[in-house]
C-alpha cells in the first residue's frame, strides 16, 4: 500500500511541477497532462483503499470509483496524445462518443452495489493472519468494461504509431518511448486480470510513466536534433560564422566562411587568418568589438559588418570565440542610393540647393588659405521656353546645361542646380577664366537649335571676400550681378563690385532694421489732402514715412520696393491700415467724420494675409464705417491668380469698402480692368498733361477716361497736380477730386489735422 502511496505522491509532484513551471491557461496539451494525472491519482488512491479496508462494502465502493477512473483515465490519455501529437486533435466525433460509452459503463459498474452484475468481492490471504478484498467476474458486463478498455488502448496505440511512423527520426523516440511505457502497464495489468495475479502491479509504474509524459513531453530534445538544427541555421544565415576553441583551433566554420577564405576547406587556412588578427594577442585579452571592412569574392567588392564575440562557461572561464560576418553590400549601396537622391537633383545629377550650401561651407573651412570664386548662372525666360518648346525639351536643356558645367569643372570646384534654371559654382579664384564660361554658354545658347528664337545666358560672379558669411549671400551676390545686366539680349557675364556691394549691404542693413523699427515706432504715417473742385477737404491718402534715428526720414523709395520683393510689405500694410482707421474713429469724435481716408493694398499682401478677415476686424474694432476707408488698388494685382483676387475684392466692396483704382492708365490692361473689378472710385496721374509735344493727345486722353469713368457710375481723381495751369484745365473736364504738391504735400497727421480739420 505504501508503494502505492508513493506512486500517488509521485504523480502529484508532477503536477505541481508542471503548474509552477509551465502555463497551464490556454495551454491544451499542458491541462491534458494535468487531467491525466489528476485522474491517474485518482486510480491508485482508490484502488489503495480498495484492498486496505476490511470493511466490504467500502472494499466495494473503492472498486468502483477505481474501475470507473480507468475509463476516465484511458479517454484523458486518448486526449492526451491528440494534443501532443497532433494527430486527429480537431476530430470531435470520436471523442463524444468515447465518453458516452465511458458514461454508460461508469452507471453500469456502480449498479454492481445493487445487482453485482459486473464484480463480487473476494478475500485473498497472503499469509495466516492477512488478507485483503480482491474481486471476480460475475458477469458479462465486466468483459464489456474491459473491452472498452482495450479499445482505448488500442487508439492510443494507433495514435502514437501514426506520429511516430510519420515525423522525422530526430523525434521518434520521444513517442516511442511514451508507446513503450503505455505497453509495459498494459502488459502487466494483463497478467493481473489473466494469471490470477493477486495485486495489480501494473499502477506501480503509474509513477514512471508520469514522470515519462512530463519528461517527453516537456522537457526532452534529442541532442543529435539540437545539434542538427544550430548547424542547419548556421549554415543557412545571410553570414559567414568562424568558431575556433580556446587553442585558436578552428572547430567550425559555416559555407559562407568556408567560400570567403577557405574554398577547399583547409581549416588552416582559417587559423592561419585568425593568427594574424590577433597579430601576437591572446583571444581572451581581446575585447568584444565591431567593425566594417570590404573583400573581394569572384572579382567583385563586398561590404561586410564584422563582429568579434568571446564565449564563457558558466563558472566565467574562457572557452573560445567566434567571429560574424554580415553582408551588408545592399544595405550600404542603398543608403548610398539614399543619400546620392537626397543630396543631388534628380534630373541633373546636380547637387542640391542644401548639399551645396553644407559643401561649400566645408570646403571653405578646410582650404583657409584658398580664394574662392561664387558663380551663377541662369537662363534668361526660361518660362517662355518652357511654353515654347514644351517641358520635355526645357528639362533637356537643363540637362544639357549640367552636362556642360561638368566637362568644365577642374578638381576643387563643385556645382549645384539650385532651383529651375538657376545653377551655382564653386571654384578656386586661380582656375577661373571667362573664356571658359563664355565658350560654355555659347555652347547651351544653341541647344535649341532654333532660329526664331534666340537663348540668352547670364553669369554673374562674386568673390568671396568674407569666409563666415552666409553661403545664400554669396549666392545672392552673384545672382545680384546677374541682376545687373538683365537687360542685355546676349550671353554676358556681370561681377560683384563695390557699388553693388554697397546697394545690397545697404538693402541688407534695412531688412535688418525694418522690424525693430516697425516695433520701435518709427514709421510714421503722413496724410496728403485730397480736395474736391471747390478746394476744401474732402479725403486724404495714407503714406508711409521712416523716421530714422540717425539717417532722419527716409523716402519711401529706398525701403518700399525692397520690402515688396521681400514680403515684409505686409507688415508695414497693417501697421499703416490700423493708424488710418485709428485716425478716423478719432475723427467721427469730433464731427469730422465728412473726412475719409485711402490706404494703398500691396500684391503680396493678397497672398501673406487675409484682406477680408484683417479689414472688416478692423473697422469692427474702432467701429468706423468701412465707407470711410478706401482701398487703393493697382493693376498689378491681376497679374497673376485675376479671378481669386477680384473674388476677394468683390467680398471687401460688398462689406461696405469702397474700391479705387490707382495709376490708371499705366498698365495694359486699364480697359479690360474697368469691366471686371468693381471700383467705385478711379485714380488718374496727371502724367498726361506733361508739357510736351504730346500734350494736346493727353487731354483728349483724360477727357476721354474721364467721360468713361462717369458712365460707369465711377467718381475721378486727379493725382498729381502741381500748378495752375493744370488746376484750371482739370475744372471743366468734370473731374471730381484732386490731389498734388500743389494743394499740399504729405503731411505729419498733427499738422494735417491742424490745417485741414
Amino acid at each position: 500500500m505504501l508503494v502505492f502511496l508513493l506512486t500517488a505522491f509521485i504523480m502529484l509532484a508532477c503536477i505541481i511541477y508542471i503548474g509552477t513551471r509551465h502555463k497551464i491557461k490556454n495551454n491544451k496539451l499542458n491541462i491534458s497532462i494535468v487531467q491525466l494525472l489528476s485522474i491517474g491519482i485518482l486510480t491508485c488512491l482508490a484502488y489503495t483503499a480498495a484492498i486496505a479496508t476490511h470493511i466490504e462494502i467500502h472494499s466495494e465502493i473503492a472498486y468502483i470509483v477505481y474501475f470507473s477512473s480507468i475509463d476516465w483515465l484511458l479517454l484523458t490519455f486518448v486526449f492526451y496524445a491528440r494534443q501532443y501529437t497532433k494527430v486527429w486533435a480537431e476530430n470531435y466525433s470520436a471523442p463524444l462518443m468515447t465518453a458516452t460509452i465511458a458514461f454508460i459503463d461508469n452507471i453500469s459498474i456502480v449498479a454492481n452495489l445493487r445487482w453485482h452484475h459486473v464484480f463480487a468481492l473476494k478475500k485473498v490471504h497472503f499469509g495466516p493472519d492477512d488478507w485483503f478484498y480482491g474481486f471476480k467476474t460475475t458477469g458479462d458486463y465486466y468483459m464489456v468494461h474491459l473491452v472498452f478498455c482495450y479499445i482505448i488502448v488500442a487508439l492510443v496505440v494507433i495514435i502514437f504509431a501514426k506520429k511516430a511512423l510519420a515525423t522525422s527520426g530526430f523525434h521518434r523516440n520521444r513517442y516511442l518511448a511514451i508507446l513503450a511505457m503505455l505497453g509495459g502497464i498494459v502488459v502487466l495489468n494483463v497478467f493481473y486480470l489473466f494469471f490470477d495475479f493477486p495485486v495489480d502491479i501494473s499502477i506501480f509504474f503509474y509513477a514512471i510513466a508520469s514522470i515519462y509524459v512530463a519528461y517527453y513531453t516537456l522537457l526532452y530534445n534529442p541532442k543529435a536534433f539540437v545539434e542538427y538544427m544550430l548547424s542547419t541555421i548556421t549554415e543557412r544565415m545571410e553570414c559567414a560564422l568562424i568558431a575556433f576553441d580556446e587553442n585558436d583551433s578552428c572547430i567550425f566554420a559555416n559555407q559562407f566562411a568556408k567560400r570567403m577564405f577557405s574554398p577547399s576547406g583547409d581549416r588552416r587556412l582559417l587559423e592561419e587568418r585568425f593568427r594574424k588578427w590577433k597579430d601576437g594577442r591572446e583571444a581572451n585579452s581581446i575585447s568584444n568589438y565591431s567593425w566594417n571592412d570590404i573583400y573581394t569574392l569572384n572579382g567583385d567588392e563586398y561590404r561586410f559588418d564584422i563582429h568579434f564575440n568571446k564565449i564563457y562557461d558558466r563558472r566565467g572561464y574562457y572557452c573560445g570565440c567566434y567571429y560574424s560576418f554580415y553582408d551588408v553590400t545592399g544595405d550600404y549601396l542603398a543608403y548610398e542610393e539614399e543619400k546620392y537622391r537626397s543630396s543631388h537633383d534628380s534630373l541633373t545629377g546636380a547637387l542640391n540647393r542644401e548639399s551645396f550650401y553644407e559643401e561649400v561651407r566645408n570646403i571653405l573651412d578646410e582650404n583657409p588659405d584658398t580664394e574662392y570664386l561664387m558663380v551663377c548662372a541662369n537662363v534668361k525666360g526660361f518660362k517662355l521656353i518652357n511654353d515654347m518648346f514644351g517641358v520635355d525639351e526645357a528639362d533637356r536643356l537643363l540637362i544639357k546645361a549640367a552636362d556642360t558645367i561638368r566637362e568644365r569643372l577642374k578638381p576643387g570646384a563643385i556645382f549645384a542646380r539650385l532651383e529651375a534654371d538657376r545653377f551655382a559654382v564653386l571654384m578656386p579664384k586661380s582656375r577661373y577664366t571667362e573664356e571658359v564660361f563664355m565658350t560654355g554658354m555659347n555652347k547651351v545658347s544653341h541647344f535649341l537649335n532654333n532660329a526664331q528664337y534666340r537663348m540668352v545666358i547670364l553669369v554673374g560672379v562674386y568673390e568671396i571676400y568674407d569666409r563666415e558669411a552666409s553661403v545664400i549671400s554669396m549666392v545672392d551676390g552673384a545672382f545680384l550681378a546677374i541682376d545687373s545686366i538683365k537687360s542685355s539680349f546676349k550671353n554676358s557675364i556681370a561681377y560683384y563690385g563695390d557699388m553693388l556691394r554697397r546697394e545690397y549691404m545697404s538693402e541688407q542693413k534695412i531688412i535688418g532694421e525694418f522690424e525693430d523699427a516697425l516695433s520701435m515706432g518709427q514709421f510714421a504715417m503722413f496724410l496728403q489732402p485730397v480736395v474736391n473742385m471747390d478746394g476744401k477737404i474732402a479725403m486724404a491718402e495714407a503714406l508711409v514715412r521712416w523716421i530714422h534715428p540717425d539717417r532722419g526720414i527716409i523716402a519711401p523709395g529706398s525701403f518700399i520696393p525692397l520690402l515688396e520683393k521681400t514680403g515684409y510689405i505686409y507688415k508695414l500694410d497693417m501697421f499703416i491700415w490700423e493708424q488710418a482707421v485709428k485716425r478716423l474713429a478719432y475723427w467721427a469724435s469730433i464731427d469730422r467724420d465728412d473726412v475719409s481716408i485711402s490706404v494703398n493694398i500691396s500684391v503680396k499682401d493678397f497672398y501673406y494675409i487675409d484682406l477680408f478677415e484683417t479689414f472688416t476686424s478692423l473697422v469692427e474694432k474702432y467701429r468706423v464705417d468701412p465707407k470711410r476707408l478706401k482701398l487703393e488698388i493697382t493693376e498689378s494685382i491681376f497679374m497673376t491668380e485675376k479671378e481669386r483676387q477680384i473674388d476677394i475684392i468683390n467680398s471687401l466692396k460688398e462689406y461696405g469698402f469702397l474700391i479705387e483704382i490707382d495709376d490708371f492708365g499705366s498698365g495694359y490692361s486699364s480697359l479690360n480692368m474697368l469691366k471686371e473689378v468693381p471700383a467705385d472710385i478711379l485714380k488718374m496721374d496727371m502724367a498726361f498733361l506733361s508739357m510736351d509735344k504730346n500734350a494736346s493727345k493727353g487731354r483728349k486722353i483724360i477727357n476721354t477716361i474721364i467721360t468713361l469713368a462717369k458712365a460707369l457710375g465711377m467718381f475721378v481723381i486727379i493725382e498729381g497736380v502741381e500748378n495752375k495751369e493744370q488746376l484750371d484745365y482739370l475744372s471743366g473736364t468734370g473731374a471730381d477730386y484732386l490731389q498734388g504738391y500743389y494743394f499740399d504735400k504729405p503731411l505729419p497727421v498733427k499738422k494735417f489735422e491742424e490745417y485741414y480739420l
